[in-house]
């Protein structure tokens, strides 16, 4: 029994030792990935804590607030059309008891007016646009904005003949990302289209947890790109509401993350950059990052409890977002307030524009069927009423569903308004 230990425990004590030093120092046997993207700010279901969720709106509601990649659930209707829909059956989402892929896609009925915020129990969103759309639609849009689209059921038409095809057509399969809770689900994917990089399953999860702890991941490669989990400690957290937002950011990071995944990226004005501090309250779902692209690996730890962050505040921080006000730029006439913008993404006649859901001091002339960038549709110019100067227009009418959600909203050139704080 001694010989036996005298030769078993010099070798467990090299085996410990060899794991921890190649535990800290990956590069040493795997080669170190370079991140295709950088990951900061994810929006959860197209960010569903501030629009409907997976509609139009709430996608380029998350865009104008600089969020980094998409987070997608994807279904197949009856007559083939890939839809984001996180929800195989539609009552929740609509109220009708059927299966999405029991309905064509122009059958697909209309999201209720507000739905209730996942990860906010008792809160809901609310938004103008209630139409299903298309992934296409999303990778046609967006076509260099990063998408994890996540398959829920093992169906090949949606994996095989419809998503990989779909990334493939828009040459954008290096940063659309496979997500699926299961293995056999996973398998398929990366078979469909092995070009597009793959995030964890539970099962594969819980296998880098159960190598860690044996001493055994520094010597397993890693296929997966990108790891999401939940930060327990940063949801069931309650803190002070300005710096919620950066505190989710940051314990992300500290966690071995590149960034929060969240329902609600900071609202316009609550911001002010993805590296600085936030003013709105954020959800985290959790963080995502590339094995073995920096030395430090292991399971995630849970992450601190939250603490206020003090940081310097300027002046306008003290102000309330009401305050804020847009105004004519050639006879400074109220137009807007802030808590109207609506996005900051949209392009006029003579540059860029602001999307405001109200207007004040504003005149409309008559409607026209015009083509503007995303096709066509049935606007009216607007002008200032104090100095009659046009300002952009309003829509009347959008002809194609995925821009329902325009009408009755206005666009005001950028050239011809002014910020009366100086700061978006």
């Amino acid at each position: 029994m001694i010989p036996i230990l005298y030769l078993a425990l010099p070798t467990l004590g090299s085996y410990i030792m060899l794991s921890f030093f190649f535990l800290r120092r990956p590069h040493l046997l795997h080669t170190t990935r370079a991140p295709t993207f950088p990951i900061r700010l994810a929006a959860h279901r197209g960010g569903s804590g501030e629009r409907l969720e997976n509609t139009m709106e709430a996608i380029e509601n998350s865009m104008a607030q600089r969020a980094d990649i998409l987070e997608l659930d994807c279904q197949l209707t009856r007559d083939g059309v890939v839809v984001v829909s996180h929800d195989k059956n539609l009552s929740r989402q609509s109220g009708l008891n059927k299966d999405v892929d029991s309905l064509d896609f122009q059958e697909l009925p209309l999201y209720k007016t507000e739905l209730e915020i996942y990860f906010s129990p008792g809160h809901f969103a609310h938004g103008s646009d209630r139409h299903m759309i298309r992934l296409e639609d999303i990778f046609q849009k967006f076509p260099r904005i990063p998408a994890i689209v996540e398959i829920k059921e093992k169906n090949e038409e949606l994996i095989h003949k419809v998503v990989a095809n779909l990334a493939r057509s828009f040459d954008r399969s290096e940063i659309t990302i496979w997500a699926s809770e299961k293995n056999s689900i996973m398998r398929k994917c990366k078979a469909a289209n092995p070009d597009m990089p793959m995030a964890f399953t539970i099962l594969r999860s819980i296998w880098i947890l159960l190598l860690y702890y044996l001493g055994l991941l520094p010597f397993v490669s890693i296929p997966e790109k990108f790891f999401l989990c939940f930060l327990p400690t940063i949801i069931n957290s309650r803190g002070s509401s300005w710096s919620r937002c950066k505190q989710v950011e940051a314990a992300a990071i500290r966690a071995g993350g590149d960034g929060a995944h969240q329902e609600r990226p900071p609202l316009p004005g609550q911001a002010t950059s993805r590296t600085g501090s936030s003013t709105r309250p954020g959800e985290a779902l959790g963080s995502l990052c590339s094995p073995w692209a920096a030395p430090r690996v292991g399971p995630l730890p849970l992450a601190p409890a939250m603490v206020r962050i003090s940081k310097p505040k300027t002046f306008q921080a003290y102000l309330d977002d009401c305050h804020r006000r847009y105004s004519c730029a050639h006879c400074r006439a109220h137009l807007a307030n802030h808590d109207d913008l609506i996005s900051k993404s949209f392009q006029g006649s003579q540059g860029r524009a602001y999307l405001f859901n109200s207007v004040v001091n504003v005149g409309c002339g008559p409607a026209e069927e015009r083509v503007l960038l995303t096709g066509l549709h049935a606007v009216a110019d607007i002008h200032c009423e104090n100095c009659k100067t046009t300002l952009g227009w309003k829509y009347e009418q959008a002809f194609e569903s995925s821009q329902k959600y325009k009408e009755g909203k206005y666009i005001i050139e950028l050239n011809h308004m002014i910020k009366d704080n100086g700061w978006d």
